[in-house]
């Protein structure tokens, strides 16, 4: 019997993000403070994923570059296995510049735009047993909005997740209301995924809306959930709205200033699966997720920072808002 790798294993796009803040650029001073971090829709989880203490494998594709090598770096700081992690001399890794604004929103830019790493996925170097033996698959819709052989390559992969009994997640993370914004590709490779995938998450209003457009935004929702999907359609600052099992629960979201909202939805997911992988129950562990999103965009946080003994005490003390 093949040994079982038992982690959780987190597939998609990786990049370098580099947060200025428009306030310090606007101060025209001498020296621009800037930050580098562990950036990219996956990346970005698999990081909040073990700093919450779950054991985590990153899956996806970098270059032989100053950023691939930093992002490799940091994976291997926060102790993720890296052994599924492909790295290619001539591909190029993602920089985006993320420009924060006095509201703590996020300002995306890109770089380089040609020859990018994230988008391609080589099957014949991906261990299938430990993608058929571990504990969780996530990944994000944002890893197939780019023309690559992720978008074919993706599916098969949750498809022998799913039928190997792995709890398989996916964030819609397209951030549209109109598929026809997005590359007809990527779009199909979702649709193919959706079948096996157990939970599904994204935004209401936008993401779940855009893949079955209703009057009311909870009904776009509800056609995805079903017998053996659960379904969280986050909504900001007014909270969530989980369906499983049958039962729709709306949830409000904590009371906190927003510093910096790069990365909200990723921490999110991660809390998700974290709290599921400890055999919460699914409103326990929304809940939870709901809770180190709010942490996480309420202050500039250094890594070690984000606990679960960290979040526990934040759910305690840290007032909600009102509900859906």
């Amino acid at each position: 019997m093949p040994e079982s790798f038992n982690k959780a294993i987190v597939i998609g796009d990786a990049c370098v993000d580099i947060h200025l803040k428009m306030n310090d650029l606007l101060a025209d001073l001498q020296v621009t403070p800037y930050r580098m971090v562990l950036g990219g829709t996956s990346a970005s989880c698999a990081g909040t994923l073990a700093r919450l203490g779950t054991d985590t494998a990153f899956l996806g594709t970098i270059g032989n570059d100053f950023a691939g090598r930093f992002i490799l770096s940091q994976l291997e700081k926060l102790g993720i296995d890296t052994s599924m992690t492909i790295v290619k001399d001539e591909l190029n890794t993602v920089n985006i510049l993320a420009f924060i604004d006095e509201s703590g929103e996020r300002h995306l830019w890109g770089f380089p735009r040609v020859d990018q790493a994230y988008p391609e996925l080589d099957l014949d170097r991906v261990d299938l047993n430990k993608i058929k033996t571990a504990s969780w698959l996530h990944s994000s819709g944002m890893t197939l909005l780019a023309k690559g052989s992720m978008q074919e390559n993706l599916v098969e992969l949750y498809k022998a997740a799913y039928e190997a009994g792995v709890a398989t997640s996916l964030d819609l993370n397209t951030r549209v209301c109109d598929l026809k914004e997005l590359d007809p590709k990527g779009v199909k490779a979702i649709y193919e995924i959706l079948p096996y995938v157990t939970y599904l998450l994204g935004s209401a209003k936008d993401e779940f809306y855009s893949f079955h457009p209703c009057a009311d935004w909870r009904d776009s929702v509800r056609y995805f959930a079903g017998e053996n999907k659960t379904v969280i359609a986050r909504m900001g600052k007014e909270g969530f709205l989980c369906i499983h099992d049958g039962i729709e629960k709306s949830f409000p979201s904590f009371k906190v200033d927003a510093v910096n909202t790069t990365g909200a939805g990723d921490s999110f997911n991660a809390g998700f699966i974290t709290a599921m992988l400890d055999r919460k129950s699914v409103f326990e562990a929304a809940m939870f997720a709901n809770a180190v999103s709010a942490y996480k965009i309420s202050r500039e946080m250094q890594d070690e920072d984000l606990k679960k003994e960290t979040i526990i005490e934040f759910m305690e003390k840290t007032d909600l808002r009102g509900s859906v």
